[in-house]
């Protein structure tokens, strides 16, 4: 089977088996606070796994695509180097939501690898979990005999290992449960079955004889802040099945990069550079398999809406991108940018699977290009950097680089270590070892801290909860809300939140913000102060301030929205959608919501577009947004199938994961999109949208910053009277500058009336011609010409050599009347020659000539030689 086939023909098995095939979600979980990327397929199910979420079905299959590249789940370091690590992945697996357990688990992912795809059982090996004393956790011997009954397993393949490989836990807290694991043995040199118990050389001992395979997680406990384990009320099956791994072991490959998912990008690379892939372990191989690796990952992260950034997951894309230029760079003889051309190759491999990637490839390829050549810059700095620590080092009499400094040229500009001591070795400097490994450990460390973004509440205080029914649509005030659970630590506390089992508050999602309000019982005993609100899962969070009194669950409230933010909140929403359509009509359909921001005092988006947009652009935005709201055309929210949307042509949002159901807000036949959001009932209830702002967010990207209603009429006056005082200032500025040039000009008319008189004085008339000649403190051409002019009024036919000295040397001016020129005497002629003897240089017509003489001439000297040639030609004549 071909890559293709192999994924079709895994969801088929399980579609077979009563399961719901979804689609992937997206790699960023964007509505999950405590990751920086999917790093496995139960990502988008946490909510079921928690209690705070449902699906319409029990059992679901998919693939996911999936990164580990920072925190707990990390395998950067061993990517290329290997033959089956890799950044970006795609997760086949199977779920039960409180169905089937462990038999059924077990028995179909063995009837799969065996019977269907005919793995040979022989080499198929597998771990239970074997219990773990601090969690007072038993072995599990039930799913122990299951693979002997079920599978046909010898006990002798059947291995318990602790916690550390046979416990699965997303992450600190949260959803975990013992797994088991099917290994495969892929052969040896004689390609006899080894034993993989042997510690050295078997299951989990870190080599590529045996990998891990399929892991069938079977989800019952949740872990919570203090590290106690908790029951789920419902037990789940989670597995996941590595596609890259299994393709490769029934493709019959020795390596994951050997298959149909990496030869066509090694192919395509090898066009570029002009080098061929060899599948060795050869520095250029590994540089072969590192840049196929880092795009698969770079370009499905653009695909889904990262954007390069110095922190967070932006700060993680930039730095595969730099690893990959690096690699190219270093190994592959990559001069120019290369990867954005890389891109294109990985699209032709997964686009059939995700389609997302070829459909942005223009905004994924121009991203790429501009971190390429920024990072070309950045190389450069980083070899300055180097110079400067070697140095630094050798002037101090010391023979070793520190290894805290010498890690920054990793850390920052993405030299390898290998690169760093061989530069040094060339200063005849060492890397000083163990403080290159302190600072790679305290590096980590911070890396691991990146992952850790904090949520508002911990989702195991609300495990089990009913979903909240939202009536935001409907009201902004409800009466006999039930309490279904809430944390309020007294009055006046903070970070206290309650739980409404229907709620008519807007919670943050879609780039808007959360209602704020009220929540207070009838007799006014207890009052909540809601400062923000947010859904986990599919529970509505209050989360704000107690005023006074308390609260039991169960208890009967009445629950207020701000209906007044809310409105300013619904204007500034309808108008991010008009602003879009609007974008995309003037700009290209290669427009496409990056990000947003929407709230009661102004709403901000984010949009793909290469360049900055002219005046003319954004006046013809801003005039069809308005041009639709004097149409004041109804805003109407529908609810529909999601393929149905989106064959109606609704604007679906790429990297966001949507429901079966969706919300479609659509203007008439102008504007059509799924959103969850508040809006206008009609287009007129905007009043108007100004914007305020437009500028980079990153390259490739734009941000556009606008209000609408009341806050665009003060945005419109602000402007208005900027205007009038850009216009004010600029008449001022222009005033000053005429009164500067009547200034400079009456300077000019003194000095030149000054030095008139003197170059006459010392002239020397011969016949009808006078002759003068002298050097003055003024390099102004303009003023040299209008003194030669002034002598030639005052003296009648003449010639005038003058040298204007400044700061920067000499200006040389030559003027003859036509009385002069017609004897024979030239001014551009005349000025050639006085230029030559000074190392100058110019020349003109013969009644005006113009030119330069370096500082250091004697132009005193010159000017005197020049004005006696002339006068003893004229003499002679």
């Amino acid at each position: 089977m071909n890559q293709q086939e192999l994924r079709a023909s895994f969801l088929s098995f399980f579609e077979g088996k009563g399961h719901t095939v979804v689609p992937s979600g997206p790699i960023v979980p964007w509505d999950d606070p405590t990751l920086l990327f999917t790093n496995a397929g139960m990502n988008q199910f946490k909510d079921v796994f928690l209690g705070t979420g449902t699906r319409p079905y029990k059992r679901a299959a998919d693939t996911q695509k999936c990164m580990r590249v920072s925190g707990k789940h990390n395998d950067l370091e061993e990517v290329g180097h290997d033959s089956y690590h890799h950044t970006f992945f795609e997760m086949l697996g199977n779920w039960s939501f409180g169905d089937y357990f462990k038999k059924e688990a077990v028995a179909w992912a063995w009837e799969l690898l065996t019977e269907v795809w005919k793995l040979p059982k022989e080499r198929l090996w597998v771990t239970v979990f074997g219990g773990d004393e601090a969690d007072g956790l038993e072995a599990d011997t039930e799913t122990e005999k299951l693979w002997q009954s079920e599978a046909g397993i010898p006990p002798e393949r059947i291995l318990r290992f602790g916690k550390a490989d046979n416990f699965w836990e997303m992450g600190d807290t949260g959803p975990c449960g013992p797994c088991t694991e099917i290994h495969l043995d892929r052969g040896g040199p004689d390609d006899d079955p080894a034993d993989g118990a042997d510690p050295k050389l078997g299951i989990n001992a870190g080599n590529e004889r045996f990998i891990e395979l399929w892991n069938l997680v079977f989800i019952e406990f949740n872990r919570l802040g203090g590290g106690a384990l908790e029951s789920l009320p419902h037990k789940h099956v989670d597995t996941g099945l590595g596609f890259e791994r299994v393709l490769s072991a029934v493709q019959g490959k020795h390596s994951n990069y050997d298959t149909d998912l990496f030869m066509p990008i090694f192919a395509h690379i090898g066009t570029l550079l002009g080098h061929e892939y060899g599948a060795s372990d050869s520095p250029q191989d590994v540089a072969f398999r590192v840049v196929a690796d880092h795009m698969r990952a770079v370009s499905s992260a653009l695909a889904d809406g990262v954007l390069p950034a110095n922190t967070g997951r932006g700060y993680v894309l930039r730095r595969l991108i730099r690893r990959a230029a690096r690699y190219g760079r270093q190994e592959l003889g990559a001069e120019d940018p290369f990867l954005f051309e890389v891109a294109p190759a990985v699209a032709a491999v997964l686009g059939s699977a995700f389609p997302e990637i070829p459909q942005r490839m223009e905004h994924i390829q121009l991203l790429v290009r501009n971190e390429e050549e920024a990072f070309a810059r950045t190389l450069g700095r980083g070899l300055v950097r180097f110079q400067e620590l070697a140095d630094k080092v050798q002037k101090s009499k010391r023979s070793t680089l520190g290894g805290a400094e010498a890690y920054d040229l990793y850390a920052t500009y993405g030299f390898p270590e290998d690169l760093v001591e061989l530069m040094a070795r060339e200063r005849s400097l060492q890397v000083d070892r163990e403080g290159w490994v302190e600072a790679h450990r305290r590096h980590q460390e911070a890396s691991r801290s990146e992952g850790k973004f904090k949520q508002k509440v911990p989702p195991e205080l609300l495990a089990n909860l009913s979903a909240t029914r939202s009536t935001y649509h409907e009201e902004g005030e409800r009466a006999g809300c039930v309490v279904t659970h809430g944390r309020l630590l007294g009055a006046g506390s903070e970070n206290a939140f309650v739980v409404l089992g229907e709620s008519p508050f807007y919670a943050e999602a879609g780039g808007q913000i959360g209602d704020v309000g009220t929540i207070a019982t009838t007799d006014g005993v207890f009052e909540f102060q809601v400062e923000d609100t947010q859904r986990i899962g599919e529970v509505v969070v209050h989360l704000g301030t107690v005023v006074r009194g308390s609260l039991e669950d169960g208890a009967e409230v009445r629950a207020v929205v701000d209906t007044a933010r809310r409105d300013r909140t619904r204007k500034n929403h309808t108008a991010t959608h008009l602003l879009h359509k609007a974008l995309r009509d003037e700009l290209g359909d290669h427009v496409r919501q990056q990000g947003s921001y929407v709230g009661p005092d102004r709403l901000r988006f984010d949009f793909s577009h290469p360049a900055a947009l002219s005046k003319e652009e954004l006046e013809g935005v801003e005039r069809a947004v308005s041009e639709q709201i004097a149409k004041d055309t109804p805003v109407t929210t529908t609810v529909r199938d999601l393929e149905e949307a989106k064959q109606a042509g609704a604007m679906a949002l790429f990297g966001e994961k949507y429901a079966d159901r969706v919300r479609v807000v659509s203007v008439s036949d102008y504007s059509m999109e799924l959103c969850g959001g508040t809006h206008v009932r009609r287009l007129g209830e905007i009043e108007s949208v100004v914007v305020t702002h437009e500028g980079s967010a990153a390259a490739g990207v734009r941000r556009i910053e606008a209000v609408a209603g009341a806050a665009a009429a003060r945005a419109a006056l602000d402007q208005r009277k900027e205007r009038e005082v850009e216009r004010a200032q600029a008449l001022e500025r222009k005033q000053e500058a005429k009164e500067r040039d009547r200034a400079r000009r009456a300077e000019i008319r003194h000095r030149i009336g000054a030095s008139t008189g003197s170059l006459l004085e010392e002239a020397e008339k011969v016949g009808e011609i006078t002759v003068a000649a002298g050097v003055v403190d003024r390099e102004d051409p303009e003023a040299l010409r209008a003194l030669a002019d002034r002598i030639r009024v005052a003296a009648g036919e003449c010639i005038v050599i003058l040298a204007g000295r400044g700061k920067g040397g000499f200006t040389l001016v030559v003027a003859a009347t036509k009385g002069a020129v017609e004897a024979g005497f030239k001014a551009g002629e005349i000025l050639k020659t006085v230029a030559a003897e000074v190392d100058g240089k110019g020349g003109g017509r013969p009644e005006m000539a113009q030119g330069r003489a370096p500082a250091s001439a004697d132009m005193e000297a010159a000017l005197g030689q020049a004005k006696q040639r002339v006068v003893d030609a004229l003499r002679s004549n």
